[in-house]
């Protein structure tokens, strides 16, 4: 009878998968009880927050959060009727539009970011070596070269 041997990096797909799932779900509810907001709500509120003016083109904030164009719309949407951000029409080319922070969305992701940080630092920052945190880092952007390559050339089965 032959025994195959198991294969590590699938193991690791499996954690992976189960704790990056349990984590986003953790980080979620904390940020709703904390901060009154979704993962979702604070990830377009940081990636607003760091960027030059304060603002994204849409489609690059759809390529970076990886949502689709409806899944975006309605975020905004919501974001928008709670006054964090606001829609600007681009008038460079006419067609496409920007999300734009808020006054209000900048306070809010402020306020957030606080309880938010404290939080990724106890379920994750604390649980890792430095070592821990550079080899992550390693392998994951790996594996963001890698996914970005396959989408480049259609993934292949």
């Amino acid at each position: 009878m032959s025994r195959t041997t198991p294969d590590p990096r699938r193991d690791a797909w499996q954690v992976f998968i189960e704790t990056s799932a349990r984590l986003q779900t953790v980080l979620d509810d904390d940020l709703r009880a904390s901060a009154g907001m979704s993962l979702a709500d604070y990830q377009v509120l940081m990636l607003l927050h760091d960027a030059p003016g304060r603002r994204l083109r849409m489609r690059e904030l759809s390529e970076r959060l990886v949502f689709s164009t409806s899944r975006l719309s309605y975020q905004i949407d919501t974001l928008v009727r709670r006054d964090w951000l606001c829609r600007e029409r681009a008038d460079e080319d006419r067609r496409g539009s920007y999300a734009v922070l808020t006054p209000g969305g900048t306070d809010a992701f402020r306020a957030a970011a606080r309880d938010h940080a404290r939080c990724v630092s106890a379920l994750f920052v604390d649980a890792l070596t430095e070592e821990d945190g550079m080899a992550l880092s390693d392998i994951m952007s790996r594996l963001s070269d890698h996914l970005t390559s396959e989408q480049a050339h259609g993934a292949r089965r």
